[in-house]
């Protein structure tokens, strides 16, 4: 059977979503072509030779065939195809995961994957006041027209009239499902605020150390105002903070909850991309892969308590696998929530020493639909600075949804 290796990942820097982001006035369009045309030329990998674009996002969903537009904008060659998805936080996960089971069947050779996300937005910010977002699309906005209620309730859509008929909908806010989870499963207030300090901790010392420089793609920006800066590295991490700042946060959505700004994963605007191979024709062209895709599993959860997802899938991937979590070397999980984090690494019982080693999206940053393809990455360069064998990615998806990808590394003796 053909075999599916990632060749390579980057990513933009992550960035604050919003006014302060670094990112606010460029599209993602100038952050994703960058990215497309340099995963190409660093692995001398000619666009003719690209048989499929798969991406991924969540807020920029629906807009008509972006991963064609991207394509063209990189001036890659109109024959390549591309494909759109929005799996929630999953998206990019989805494609990447997708892009391999191409390659497997012979379907495809080579896949540029990934994914995209400003949220908040999808154009630059308009310049004034950062509340005059004119024509500026938001997630905010689109929920709320999305839960207007049905003129005629008898003649409601089935999921309307279960938003009518119950108190937890399918469709509650994330920090809510959060905190339920969080009460459900006994997770502190303290130690979900630790966890989030020893992401930020983990992070500032891989930043420090250059650890995540080999995935970071710098990128160059002009703003409006006339001043251009070179992006170089992840906006969100905090040095300055401390236990004492993150509990003296008050809760996000009730007064006795415990998810606050500080131990939740902020806003983010990012991009990413990883290059998919079939093995072969990578020994042919002489390229060293991260990592050999092996196993995936997906799977539906409560929606009211998502972020319990990571751990189904992941049980899933490890019966079909006949794998334990004692055969990985690293996990890397998604930091959507830090009490969600918790919650999944109680039930699995995996060893926490092996988990984001580098630090997490509450530090990093989650931007939605291009966090899984950064996941896949982060992990697979640091299996190779550790020479690990096995990578296990795992993260949770909105409305109910996780998801589990296996990374092995070989030696790749060629």
């Amino acid at each position: 059977m053909r075999e599916a290796v990632l060749v390579d990942m980057i990513r933009t820097p992550f960035g604050r979503a919003g006014q302060r982001g670094v990112f606010r006035d460029i599209s993602h369009v100038e952050m994703v072509v960058p990215l497309m045309k340099n995963v190409l030329a660093r692995n001398n990998v000619g666009g003719e030779e690209v048989d499929e674009v798969l991406w991924g996002s969540v807020g920029i969903a629906g807009m008509l065939t972006r991963s064609r537009l991207y394509v063209l904008e990189a001036g890659l060659p109109y024959t390549i195809s591309a494909t759109d998805m929005n799996k929630q936080c999953g998206s990019s996960l989805q494609a990447s995961a997708q892009g391999a089971f191409a390659v497997m069947a012979g379907m495809s050779d080579v896949v540029i994957a990934g994914g995209v996300e400003t949220m908040d937005r999808v154009n630059p910010i308009p310049p004034g006041d950062e509340t005059n977002l004119q024509q500026v699309q938001t997630s905010e906005v689109m929920a709320k027209e999305f839960l207007q209620p049905w003129p005629d309730k008898d003649k409601a859509p089935v999921w309307q009239k279960r938003w009518y008929q119950v108190t937890e909908p399918w469709i509650m806010d994330m920090g809510q499902t959060a905190e339920k989870l969080a009460k459900e499963r006994g997770v502190s207030r303290e130690d979900a605020d630790r966890f989030s300090l020893e992401s930020h901790r983990k992070t500032i010392r891989a930043q420090k150390e250059g650890l995540l420089a080999d995935e970071i793609n710098p990128i160059e920006i002009s703003y409006s105002d006339g001043s251009s800066v070179k992006v170089e590295t992840d906006q969100n991490p905090r040095e300055n903070t401390s236990l004492e700042k993150l509990t003296s946060l008050k809760p996000a959505y009730t007064a006795d909850g415990q998810v606050t700004a500080g131990n939740a994963s902020p806003r983010t605007d990012g991009a990413t991309v990883c290059l998919i191979m079939e093995k072969q024709m990578a020994k042919e062209k002489g390229l060293k892969p991260l990592a050999t895709f092996r196993h995936a599993a997906s799977v539906g959860v409560d929606p009211t308590i998502m972020g319990i997802g990571p751990v189904p899938a992941t049980q899933k991937l490890l019966k079909r696998s006949g794998m334990t979590l004692d055969d990985f070397d690293i996990i890397e999980i998604n930091e959507a929530f830090a009490c969600q984090v918790l919650a999944c690494g109680a039930e699995l019982k995996w060893d926490w020493d092996k988990v984001n080693p580098n630090g997490g999206a509450i530090a990093i940053g989650h931007p939605l639909g291009a966090t899984g393809t950064r996941l896949l990455g982060t992990i697979a360069y640091e299996m190779r600075r550790r020479d690990a064998e096995w990578g296990l990615v795992t993260l949770c998806m909105g409305a109910g949804m996780g998801m589990s990808l296996a990374l092995q590394r070989e030696h790749y003796d060629w």
